[in-house]
């Protein structure tokens, strides 16, 4: 039963060192998101501004028209810096959120682990005071002490840790 101990103190030992990664990810992920929503909105910026000198074009004298090809000029390569740049961060986000689920799916199994481990535990605890309380009830050598055994008392016992038996078979089965 000390080797319980063990395990559990490894799956603990994994699963945190896991979720530690898995928050600085969560860290990670937050400022990226917002470089991100930041971009996208230079991104829509720039393209407003591109649709305004757009129309301002139509229609104007050649004088002022230089100028207003230089800002579309400017307006349309802002624009597009700003998407390739979303783009890439969007690609690093995607990045992030990928590490993250890698991560969750060990995290849950050691989580899940650590409980039937835990649960395998109590059964066989609880099996082995069974196993002590029919011994003793059955007149042993190691329940010489026990006064006079109680006939129902024992039944019951026995039906009890057959029942131990039957529902950690069924726990190794479900585990299969």
């Amino acid at each position: 039963m000390d080797n319980y101990a063990e395990f559990l103190q490894r799956l603990d030992t994994t699963a945190a060192s896991l979720k530690d990664r898995n928050e600085a990810l969560g860290r990670v992920r937050v400022v990226v998101a917002k470089a991100l929503e930041e971009n996208d909105y230079g991104f829509r910026q720039w393209a407003q501004r591109l649709g305004q000198v757009e129309k301002l074009l139509v229609g104007k004298a050649t004088p002022e028209q230089a100028g207003l090809r230089e800002l579309h000029a400017v307006a349309s390569n802002m624009q597009s810096v700003f998407r390739t740049r979303s783009e890439r961060v969007g690609e690093r986000l995607a990045a992030v959120d990928e590490r993250m689920g890698e991560l969750d799916g060990p995290i849950h199994d050691l989580n899940l682990s650590k409980v039937r481990l835990t649960t395998s535990r109590r059964v066989t605890e609880e099996r082995e005071k069974l196993g002590r309380a029919v011994q003793d009830l059955a007149g042993t050598a190691e329940g010489a002490d026990a006064v006079v055994p109680d006939v129902g008392l024992r039944d019951d016992l026995k039906r009890a840790r057959e029942a131990v038996v039957l529902a950690e078979a069924l726990l190794e089965l479900k585990e299969s």
